[in-house]
């Protein structure tokens, strides 16, 4: 009896700590509390939902996995378990136990919501959709939850205005949400109208002062409206906030870059990359850095890091922009048959754009490939006409290699586009001199 009255009392305590927002006191009250009793399925639910408040997911899915065990039809457990895997980014586990919660409690608004999500984070959204549907048709009325969470699969798919409907429906119902204003705000910057959008983070960020993805998002905003100090002060409150926050340190990197200040940008940069060597393309931005102060060794070091990660992604995919922006990066560090490969990739996944040609036609000619930069040259001008630059490294390609007729045909088309080229003009005083000199040498020839 002693030990069940024990157990109580630091349940108790546990609850009391929690709602103060002391996670590890309530931690330990809650293990004192199952170490003499441990067959409560609320307490291993607590449990759970302390560690979720600690950002230890991992750990909290455990606890919400041993309540459901011991309260099996009881569908909150499965619920939490299905978020904490959404969490996780275990969308089809989550699928299956929230699938699980709603064949014991068909009208459970959180499991709706959170089944949507987790076909989002697939990127089915059709089936987003019609999970939303069935639960409009499950459900008492209309759900705030549901109706904020598809709002970002529409977001996700650029459909502005059905997203803003969602989210001011959901604003209606349940205004205590979080984050319905910031979402709200993001639909207005995307439809260009920013000084909405800072109005409504604003007006967030007065009822949630300390929301770091509200923060991170406003930053974000201001950086595109080119409001670097106002950008960085959000930047550094969330770090106040959360001083090992990869994103903030990351942002504050990229401003500096952008503000030039490229030893302070290295720092940021480092110190992410130390955080979460796994941070999307954190090598490119750290090589870059490196790269403007002058370190090229470890700036290639870097770059050859992302190069074996991208050999280990699977089918090795980037948008083309990425891409283009790797290429230049190696050719940069003087690393140009390797930027061969991402401008190659870059033309594979974003079409044959004169641009990508040209920089594909730099890296095959400093990489000694002359007959591939002049195929990726001549690509270029089929595109682009008047593309004077792919007109001057033809010329040239065909002076070194001795085409002297070729050569004088391309300088006189580019100049036929441009006549002040001073590049083209320096490449035709060339070929006359060249003309002159092999003349000479014919001249003589014969006479000795």
């Amino acid at each position: 009896m002693s030990d069940w009255l024990n157990a109580e009392a630091h349940a108790d305590r546990a609850l009391e700590m929690y709602e103060r927002g002391r996670w590890a006191e309530a931690e330990s009250e809650l293990r004192k509390a199952l170490a003499l009793n441990p067959n409560q399925a609320e307490w291993h639910f607590n449990l759970g939902l302390t560690l979720e408040a600690a950002g230890r997911d991992l750990e909290a899915l455990g606890s919400y996995e041993r309540a459901q065990e011991l309260a099996p039809d009881q569908p909150e457990a499965m619920v939490a378990c299905g978020a904490a895997c959404n969490r996780l980014g275990r969308y089809e586990r989550a699928l299956n136990w929230l699938e699980e919660a709603l064949s014991i409690e068909p009208a459970f608004e959180g499991a709706y919501a959170h089944k949507i999500e987790s076909h989002i984070r697939l990127g089915d959204h059709d089936q987003a959709e019609t999970t939303f549907y069935l639960a409009q048709q499950a459900l008492p009325g209309p759900s705030a939850q549901c109706l904020a969470v598809i709002a970002e699969s529409l977001i996700q798919r650029r459909k502005w205005e059905r997203a803003g409907w969602c989210l001011r429906e959901a604003l209606r119902l349940d205004p205590t949400l979080p984050r319905l204003r910031a979402r709200l705000a993001a639909v207005a910057a995307a439809v260009g109208r920013p000084q909405r959008a800072l109005q409504l983070y604003l007006r967030d960020l007065r009822d949630d002062p300390g929301n770091i993805e509200t923060l991170l998002d406003y930053g974000e905003l201001l950086i595109e409206l080119g409001r670097m100090p106002e950008a960085s002060e959000k930047f550094r409150r969330v770090l106040e906030l959360e001083p090992a926050n990869v994103d903030a340190h990351e942002r504050l990197g990229q401003i500096a870059m952008q503000r030039r200040r490229f030893e302070q940008a290295h720092l940021e940069f480092e110190l992410v990359f130390k955080l979460d060597p796994q941070f999307p393309q954190i090598r490119l931005s750290l090589a870059e850095a490196l790269l403007r102060r002058g370190l090229a060794d470890t700036a290639r070091q870097r770059l050859r890091e992302e190069l074996a990660l991208l050999k280990e992604e699977e089918g090795g995919r980037r948008t083309a922009e990425d891409s283009a922006r790797f290429g230049l990066l190696l050719l940069e560090a003087d690393l140009p048959s390797e930027a061969v490969m991402l401008f190659e990739r870059a033309i594979e996944s974003g079409g044959e754009d004169p641009d990508l040609l040209r920089k594909l036609a730099l890296a095959r000619f400093r990489s000694g490939d002359r007959d591939g930069g002049v195929a990726a040259s001549r690509r270029v001008v089929r595109l682009d006409p008047t593309c004077v630059a792919s007109m001057h490294n033809l010329a040239l390609a065909a002076l070194k290699e001795g085409r002297l007729s070729v050569a004088q045909g391309w300088v006189a088309r580019g100049l036929r586009v441009n006549r002040h080229d001073d590049g083209l003009r320096r490449l035709r005083m060339r070929l006359w001199l060249t003309w002159i000199a092999v003349t000479v040498r014919r001249w003589l020839g014969p006479r000795r």
